[in-house]
């Protein structure tokens, strides 16, 4: 198994090259994307960056060409939807890299777009170096790709240590840097200014509700949570819980706070980690998400509706036991999961009554724990700048 290793990289010294192109595609994207760019533009200053970014990247790309929002779809219905729109941008993203002459293509994550982004790159510019942020996740369904990512990559940047061996004999080099969430993951403020910020209140148990950061995710899991808020409000016993949801950059502050209903949620921005590290429990959508929670080591429940039509496309597709990272990392059912007719608020109610009991959320703490030791060491953007740096010499 190929593995980045610190002795191996040396930092190189700031020089000329040619530009690099960097594409996110998502909220987790950009974050993560947002942490690489920080390390490259620490190692050498005059990199010119371009690409697709939100918040985290921006400070750092010399030059945007769209926002993360404008590619944050999900399922097969909503893809072919914006189909119009992702093949435009496709298009300029290919007519600006050969104007700019860039050098090398960083794709972070979001692999239906991305890998036929690298297709047409191989096509239309085949000495332009390409590599893989995230590996697709080929272990749970369209294992058919392993041989194309493996020819048409050049690096593929692996998270977890079980990974690299998938494409082992391909041209590809598959290297295991880590998981960057071991080191991202801490709440942004003390547990005192988090309440005193929101207004909550510390000595009353607290859940967190993460609906997700795609609209499609926010319509399909905030209604059930609403509904469940609302019966438990008129429940005497239950009175004393308070609610708060993490809205995330990619979404509509205003969008999200319609859909309320008149529920007493509190939303939350800019201190995800701080609400799911400090609550008692939380209900999270199916993603990135679960395994920040697992890292702060918060008992939760993972939660996932897809459009029909794709939901039972993906059940033909899917092959690992688990859709939950938390459970697919732990090689084992730690997190419950709730998907489809399961998203309910009778459902979510049972669930998260188990959750807020002392002897269950012990339990899960200590299966979380285990959860961290998959992800690997801390430093991950760091050796991805490095190798990105060295490769592009």
């Amino acid at each position: 198994m190929h593995r980045l290793s610190r002795s191996s990289l040396e930092s190189v010294p700031p020089r000329t090259l040619k530009p690099l192109l960097v594409i996110a595609g998502e909220a987790s994207g950009d974050l993560h994307g947002g942490a690489i760019l920080k390390a490259l533009k620490a190692r050498n200053p005059s990199l010119r960056v371009i690409g697709i970014g939100g918040a985290g990247m921006s400070p750092y790309l010399d030059r945007k060409l769209a926002d993360v929002r404008d590619l944050g779809v999900v399922g097969f219905l909503e893809v072919v939807k914006h189909l119009p729109t992702l093949l435009r941008l496709k298009k300029e993203i290919l007519r600006v890299a050969q104007a700019e002459a860039i050098g090398a293509a960083l794709f972070i994550d979001y692999p239906g777009f991305n890998l036929q982004l690298a297709k047409a790159f191989r096509k239309t510019m085949p000495g332009v170096r390409l590599h893989q942020y995230v590996c697709p996740q080929v272990w749970a369904w369209k294992a058919g790709r392993i041989p194309v990512l493996g020819r048409i990559l050049d690096t593929l940047y692996c998270l977890f240590d079980f990974e690299p061996a998938l494409f082992a004999g391909l041209p590809v080099e598959a290297l295991w840097i880590g998981h960057p969430l071991v080191e991202l993951v801490q709440p942004e403020v003390d547990r005192e200014t988090f309440f005193r910020e929101t207004g909550l209140d510390p000595s009353r148990p607290l859940v967190a509700l993460l609906p997700g950061s795609r609209r499609g995710e926010i319509q399909g899991l905030l209604p059930p949570m609403v509904q469940l808020v609302k019966a438990w409000s008129r429940e005497p016993a239950k009175q004393e819980i308070q609610w708060a949801l993490a809205v995330a950059p990619t979404v509509s502050f205003e969008d999200v706070q319609g859909r309320l209903e008149g529920a007493s949620i509190t939303l939350v921005k800019d201190r995800g980690y701080a609400l799911c590290g400090y609550a008692s429990a939380a209900l999270i959508c199916s993603g990135t998400a679960t395994l920040e929670a697992a890292l702060l080591g918060t008992p939760f429940a993972i939660l996932y509706k897809l459009n029909p039509f794709t939901y039972q496309m993906a059940k033909r597709l899917v092959k690992v036991p688990h859709f939950g990272l938390a459970n697919v990392v732990a090689g084992r059912k730690v997190v419950p999961e709730l998907l489809q007719h399961e998203v309910n608020p009778e459902r979510l109610g049972l669930e998260l009554e188990k959750l807020l009991n002392e002897e269950t959320a012990a339990r899960m703490k200590r299966d979380l724990l285990e959860i961290r030791g998959h992800l690997g060491r801390p430093g991950a953007a760091a050796r991805v700048a490095e190798h990105l740096l060295q490769s592009m010499e």
